[in-house]
């Protein structure tokens, strides 16, 4: 009896543990392909997320592509940047209180990414600001080397019954390229 209730628990546990790794597999194919199986509501602010992220990068044959400005009006410092892919790595819902209830909310929670190697070209500065943890230095006429990079989640949230995104993220921070943006990198 012993025997076989051992057995049934390691064959369980077998089970489980190749199911668990079923799940983690990505979809293929298109942008952001969810990593594990997810709720209504998470496919909901997944999507919501990758839509939103999709207004500002553009699909390049070696990634996607994002125009950045981070000087001002006056002092431009204009570069692209490029992520080898942007792949949802899963969806965290966050608790929500009474008080969030009462005024709107049904979800909020983030949207993380897989890590992936970006690179920037145009004017001279420090890839990704330096939040790589390695001090590479981009310039105009030629692509940095790739460095791997793990971009922050996206916050979202429903608030009675539209998709909000929080708007300051690595990811939502640019916009997609023209040819003029090319020229001032000085790459295609």
């Amino acid at each position: 009896m012993i025997r076989k209730s051992m057995l049934l628990g390691v064959a369980v546990g077998l089970a489980m543990a190749l199911g668990t790794l079923s799940c983690g597999k990505s979809e293929s194919g298109r942008p952001g392909g969810a990593a594990a199986k997810v709720s209504g509501l998470e496919r909901e602010a997944q999507n919501a997320a990758l839509a939103e992220v999709m207004k500002h990068w553009s699909k390049a044959p070696d990634g996607w592509i994002t125009a950045r400005n981070t000087g001002s009006s006056f002092a431009p410092i204009e570069f692209l940047r490029q992520a080898r892919e942007l792949t949802v790595e899963g969806v965290r819902e966050y608790d929500l209180t009474d008080s969030d209830r009462l005024n709107g909310f049904e979800w909020a929670g983030e949207v993380s990414f897989k890590q992936t190697p970006c690179r920037e070209a145009g004017e001279q500065g420090i890839v990704l600001d330096g939040m790589a943890g390695i001090s590479v230095f981009r310039q105009r006429g030629r692509w940095s080397q790739w460095i791997e990079f793990q971009p922050e989640a996206v916050k979202v949230q429903k608030v009675k019954g539209k998709w909000e995104i929080h708007q300051d993220t690595w990811l939502l921070r640019g916009r997609p390229p023209g040819p003029q943006d090319f020229a001032k990198a000085g790459v295609k």
